[in-house]
């Protein structure tokens, strides 16, 4: 996660298109945060193919809930990730928004995520 944490507080060029960057940093969050939500005994988890500077998707935590997740535009709001309890897959309403810190370490990330995700 520290890796992740930290290219995602990178620069990110302005585009209106996705960029070679955005798109490195989409493999690599895809990856990391799957790696991450696995360890955590999260299973079902579906990530968002690459889009416009975000990410977004789903998992279902150990305890059988479901969750949605989001980062929003990288180019300007990355300093948190939205996490809230889901109906399901499809839905996208649920739980009030909470938020997971990415502008500090994975130590910060991973003692907040716990606390939302139980």
């Amino acid at each position: 996660m520290e890796k992740l944490i930290k290219a995602t507080q990178e620069n990110f060029e302005s585009s209106c298109n996705k960029t070679p960057q955005y798109l490195k940093w989409h493999k690599l969050f895809k990856r990391e945060f799957t790696k991450f939500l696995t360890g955590t005994g999260a299973t079902k988890i579906e990530i968002s193919k690459p889009n416009h500077f975000d990410a977004s998707g789903f998992f279902t935590a150990k305890s059988g809930q479901i969750y949605y997740f989001s980062i929003f535009d990288l180019r300007n709001s990355k300093d948190t990730m939205i996490i809230r309890t889901a109906e399901n897959y499809k839905n996208y309403t649920g739980g009030s928004n909470q938020y997971a810190s990415l502008s500090h370490d994975a130590g910060r990330f991973i003692n907040d995520f716990n606390k939302i995700v139980k």
